[in-house]
């Protein structure tokens, strides 16, 4: 049984039996947040996308247990928080974990380029990126993705890390400037 069929009608039933509001509010995060959070899991989980819907499916089950007027308003955060918090567990158990960012979620959105030089060296430079990003410290890493590839305020990222705000702030700082000064001394 998939994810998208089993959430909303059988896991949400599992738990409380939801009214139609919250049954429609809980399948709303799961059609806005699934993709990203599945992203996330992965790349926190070394591109295991086995484990990073276990995990998505624990987050959101986690989701259902929860009262929709405690995380209502911050949902994002909560539910990539405790997609984190699960995925460390995974890691723990696992005793390997590697946070590997996405060049495809750090890329920026443009139209494809027609000339095949061009695109490949598109290629090539985000694969500079990438290997830039992968030599940063586990927490800019972090941060980074967060930020760029997930889109989410330094407020959320915060929550997400239990780090302060101006501590992810700083590391973000200093994962722009480490990038931009390797890229620069690259060219």
């Amino acid at each position: 049984m998939t994810m998208e069929k089993a959430l909303p009608e059988q896991i949400a039933s599992d738990f409380q039996q939801p009214t139609q509001s919250h049954r429609a509010w809980l399948q709303a995060a799961f059609e806005r947040f699934e993709r990203p959070l599945i992203a996330y899991a992965m790349r926190l989980l070394d591109g295991n996308i086995d484990s990073a819907r276990d995990c998505v499916q624990d987050t959101f089950l986690s989701l259902c247990r929860e009262s929709q007027s405690h995380v209502e308003g911050h949902v994002d955060a909560w539910l990539f928080k405790t997609c984190r918090n699960r995925a460390m567990d995974h890691h723990r158990r696992e005793a390997r974990m590697t946070i590997d960012t996405d060049s495809s979620a750090l890329a920026t959105a443009s139209s494809p380029a027609n000339e095949p030089v061009t695109r490949l060296m598109q290629m090539d430079e985000k694969q500079q990126l990438q290997r830039q990003i992968d030599r940063l410290p586990e927490r800019e890493q972090e941060v980074l993705t967060l930020r760029l590839g997930q889109g989410l305020s330094y407020k959320q990222i915060a929550d997400i890390t239990d780090l302060s705000v101006s501590n992810v702030g700083v590391l973000i700082h200093q994962a722009v400037t480490r990038l931009r000064s390797t890229m620069n001394a690259a060219t």
